[in-house]
């Protein structure tokens, strides 16, 4: 398997209380952490949650470099929580 910085895989067990199987993009920047999951049910398989977690990082960090505070950079990327 191929090495992503800032992206783990996480494989959990059926039946299990973790059966949590996708992608965690984990970013820390000056004491604070972004840390956010894109689950293989979400995405349909593995492949698409990757692709997705690659690209949230690429453009994370495409920010970052630019100067962008990174306080502001989670907020955009941060996954908004839907409404009931």
């Amino acid at each position: 398997m191929e090495m992503h910085r800032y992206i783990t895989r996480y494989n959990g067990q059926k039946g299990t209380r973790n059966s949590f199987c996708g992608w965690r993009l984990c970013i820390t920047r000056q004491k604070e952490t972004f840390v956010r999951y894109f689950t293989d049910r979400e995405y349909e398989n593995s492949d698409a949650s990757l692709a997705a977690a690659l690209e949230n990082r690429d453009a994370m960090l495409k920010l970052l470099a630019e100067g962008v505070d990174f306080m502001t950079v989670c907020e955009r990327y941060r996954k908004s929580k839907k409404k009931a």
